[in-house]
């Protein structure tokens, strides 16, 4: 083999009669590159885009979240529920929490939310939304002389005109309308605004203290359920099943997977189409490697009578333009795994390629590459590579001693 692959060698890089064949090799080598590299940047901006859309939502939702049937309220305090959930080792953390809808008012500007009652300490372990303050801080203020304090997002917080220190007055719409009773309302203080980058929860995602919630919603000793953190995010549909199981009515268990199906079928959707769209890019190059080995075999074809005419049998010659494309393909290959992770270097590094916010949840591209997908699309160039050398190969071995030499 070793002289199979000086004699490749010297065929690529020798002198053609036609100097398009040899920019045609060139170009072989620089299309499977292009095409293996923008497969797994395709391949790395999807993963990488899905994996931070499942970190944001997430980090303010929860892995799994246990309510009451139709969102009934459920007591605070259950012997089932702390059962169940202490033998279930993979439960990092858990919080009580209460979502309920709400109207919240300003001067004259007024807008409909979603309340979300936790204590503080319970929304530091089961959310990232304390990390993503861009004004005040994630405090509740219950203890503060300014009294009783919400967090809200900063979609809401510009709608409103508001800032840390704002008064705000919140309604429990659940109470409006009910014949012989005033509305449940209360007087609170901003004390910090958050951005997620996902516009519907900038805009309607409004945090307050668990006592203060269950007072404006009229909910004592009650919660619409709790947020459980596992140990590893994998976990999530097992731990789930578990929960299922073993609480039955009148609870009901869902994932952070299963609360956004529509929105990861989507992304799960589009994978497949773009990566298709992609891969051809890699498919002209290895047409093109088909192109260039058949014109050298048709151009080189006395070399090939003298090689046969030395003693090269047709299986010696046919291998001798497999190694050829081997080469073709490895350098291709090779060369455009490195422009994947040069290019995807400077992306993370400096985010050159920036993406609207208010439309993708994040400023600028997201990119992450998985091992197994670069090797996998590294070893299926390098495969077809050597499968567009067949022919060339094939045709070669046709080639007679005495018919290459005839008119030399």
């Amino acid at each position: 083999m070793a002289p199979l692959a000086f004699i490749a060698r010297r065929h690529l890089r020798s002198k053609h009669s036609f100097s398009f064949i040899s920019l045609i090799s060139y170009l072989a080598v620089i299309g499977l590159a292009i095409g293996v590299a923008v497969l797994i940047l395709t391949m790395g901006i999807l993963t990488g885009f899905e994996n931070e859309v499942q970190k944001k939502i997430i980090s303010f939702d929860g892995h799994i979240r246990v309510r009451g049937f139709l969102d009934n309220a459920i007591p605070q305090k259950s012997d089932q529920l702390d059962s169940v959930m202490s033998s279930l080792t993979s439960i990092a953390a858990r919080a009580p929490y209460i979502h309920r809808p709400a109207m919240i008012r300003s001067g004259h500007e007024t807008e409909s939310v979603f309340v979300e009652g936790i204590s503080l300490d319970g929304a530091k372990n089961v959310f990232g939304t304390p990390e993503m303050m861009t004004a005040g801080n994630f405090n509740f203020g219950t203890d503060s002389a300014e009294g009783r304090g919400i967090v809200l997002g900063e979609v809401l917080a510009r709608k409103l005109g508001i800032a840390p220190g704002s008064r705000v007055i919140l309604v429990s719409l659940e109470s409006l309308g009910l014949l012989g009773k005033a509305p449940r309302l209360g007087q609170y203080h901003v004390a910090g605004i958050y951005k997620t980058g996902l516009k519907e929860y900038d805009e309607s995602i409004l945090y307050m203290d668990l006592a203060s919630a269950q007072e404006l919603f009229g909910l004592h000793d009650l919660i619409s359920g709790e947020i459980i953190m596992l140990e590893e995010t994998e976990m999530a549909q097992k731990v789930a099943d578990a929960l299922e199981d073993g609480l039955g009515y009148p609870y009901t268990v869902a994932t952070w997977k299963e609360r956004h199906t529509n929105l990861f079928s989507w992304l799960s959707v589009q994978k497949f189409p773009i990566t298709v769209i992609f891969a051809l890019i890699a498919l002209i190059a290895i047409v093109n490697i088909t192109s260039s080995l058949t014109m050298i075999v048709m151009e080189k074809s006395k070399d090939v009578g003298v090689l046969r005419a030395m003693g090269f049998s047709r299986s010696d010659v046919s291998r001798l333009f497999l190694v050829e494309g081997g080469i073709i393909g490895i350098t291709g290959v090779l060369s455009g795994v490195l422009l994947a992770f040069i290019l995807g270097y400077f992306q993370v590094q400096f985010g050159l390629l920036k993406i609207p916010e208010d439309v993708y949840f994040m400023r600028e591209l997201p990119l992450e590459f998985v091992p197994h997908q670069v090797v996998v699309i590294a070893a299926a160039g390098l495969i077809l590579a050597l499968a567009a050398s067949i022919y060339p190969a094939w045709k070669s071995a046709g080639i007679l001693p005495a018919d290459a030499v005839r008119y030399e």
